[in-house]
C-alpha cells in the first residue's frame, strides 16, 4: 500500500512540477485624470416682466349700465327699496368683488331713483331667516325670501365673467313680486 501511496505522491509532484505559477505583473499606476472643466457659460437673465395692469375703474365700469337700467319704463316712478348681493365672480381667477359692488351700490345710490337696503338691516334679517352670512343667496329663491321679509321691491344681481383681467359685467334688475328680470345688461369693465 506504501507503494501506492509513494507512486500517486510522485505523479501529482511531477503533474504539479510542470505548472507555473503566473506571477503578478508590474503594471504602471493608474492615474486619475479629472474631467475637464465645462465651458463658462453667463447665467440666463430672468424674463422681463410686463407693465403692471391699471386697476379696473368699476366706478366707470357700471355707471353705464345702473344709466340704462334706471331708464327701464317698467321700474315705478317712486323710489323703490332695493337689495344688491355682492358681485359674484365667475371669472377665472381673482377679482374685487367687494370694490365692485361698493362702486355699483354707490352708482344706485347716485341716481336717487333707489334706496337700498342698509347692510346692519341686511344682516339682522339673514341672521333672523336663518341664512349664513358668507351664504352669497345665489339661490334665488332665497333672495325672494329675504327681500319680501325686508319689503325690497327689487333685488339687484351682478357678476363678472371671462377674464379677470378684463371681465364682462352682468347686471339684472328682478321685481321682488314677481320673480320677473324687468331688466338685464352687461359692459365690458373700463381701466
Amino acid at each position: 500500500m506504501k507503494k501506492t501511496h509513494w507512486f500517486f505522491l510522485g505523479a501529482a509532484m511531477l503533474a504539479l512540477a510542470g505548472c507555473q505559477v503566473n506571477q503578478p505583473q508590474n503594471k504602471a499606476p493608474v492615474v486619475v485624470v479629472p474631467p475637464a472643466p465645462p465651458p463658462y457659460e453667463p447665467p440666463p437673465t430672468p424674463p422681463t416682466l410686463p407693465p403692471p395692469e391699471t386697476a379696473i375703474n368699476w366706478a366707470a365700469s357700471v355707471e353705464p349700465l345702473v344709466a340704462k337700467m334706471v331708464s327701464t319704463p317698467g321700474i315705478e316712478s317712486e323710489k323703490g327699496i332695493l337689495l344688491l348681493e355682492q358681485m359674484k365672480n365667475n371669472t377665472s381667477g381673482r377679482l374685487a368683488a367687494s370694490v365692485a359692488t361698493d362702486a355699483l351700490k354707490d352708482s344706485l345710490q347716485s341716481t336717487a331713483r333707489f334706496d337700498l337696503v342698509p347692510d346692519d338691516k341686511l344682516q339682522a334679517a339673514r341672521q333672523a331667516l336663518g341664512i349664513q352670512g358668507d351664504d352669497s343667496l345665489i339661490s334665488r329663491s332665497k333672495a325672494m325670501s329675504l327681500a319680501r321679509y325686508l319689503g325690497a321691491k327689487y333685488i339687484v344681481y351682478a357678476s363678472a365673467s371671462g377674464s379677470p383681467s378684463a371681465p364682462e359685467i352682468t347686471i339684472q334688475l328682478m321685481q321682488t313680486s314677481t320673480g320677473e328680470i324687468i331688466w338685464s345688461g352687461q359692459g365690458n369693465a373700463q381701466r
